[in-house]
C-alpha cells in the first residue's frame, strides 16, 4: 500500500509504503520529497517492468485521474470528436 501526501500545487511532501520490499521502493519518494518535486515528475519515471518499483508511478499517475476523467475534460473530448 502506498499513500502519498501532495500539497495543493502537486508536490509531494510525504509518503507511506506498507507492505514486503516496502523499504526498497522507498528512494523515488524520499528524492521527490527532499527535491519538493512535482508528482508529475514521479508519473513520468521509467522503472522496469514487472517490478515492484511500478507502484511509484501508478500511485503517481492515480493523482492525475481526477483531472483527467472529470466532466470538463469529458466535455472538451466530446466537442473536439465533433
Amino acid at each position: 500500500m502506498v499513500k502519498a501526501i501532495v500539497d495543493t500545487k502537486g508536490r509531494a511532501l510525504g509518503c507511506t509504503l506498507v507492505g514486503p520490499h516496502a523499504g526498497d521502493l522507498l528512494l523515488p519518494w524520499i528524492m521527490a520529497v527532499q527535491n519538493r518535486q512535482k508528482m508529475s515528475t514521479l508519473a513520468s519515471l521509467i522503472a522496469p517492468y514487472p517490478t515492484l518499483s511500478e507502484v511509484t508511478k501508478r500511485t503517481a499517475g492515480s493523482y492525475f485521474t481526477p483531472n483527467l476523467f472529470s466532466d470538463r475534460s469529458r466535455k472538451v473530448v466530446r466537442f473536439l470528436m465533433r
